[in-house]
């Protein structure tokens, strides 16, 4: 513990996102939460009578 020199210097952080980079992040986000969902509903039964089959 005495070899830690304290500094002034500020803790670095991220840099701020900009309003089109959380777009574009929440975007694609809801793209692959809507595409998961129409597998989902298209193949959800299927994949439960596999699991229940396995069980």
């Amino acid at each position: 513990m005495e070899n830690i020199i304290k500094t002034n210097e500020e803790p670095t952080t991220p840099s701020a996102t900009t309003q089109n980079e959380v777009y574009v992040k929440t975007k694609a986000y809801q793209d692959f939460i809507n595409v998961l969902s129409q597998i989902i509903e298209k193949h959800g039964t299927e994949v439960l009578d596999e699991i229940n089959r396995i069980v």
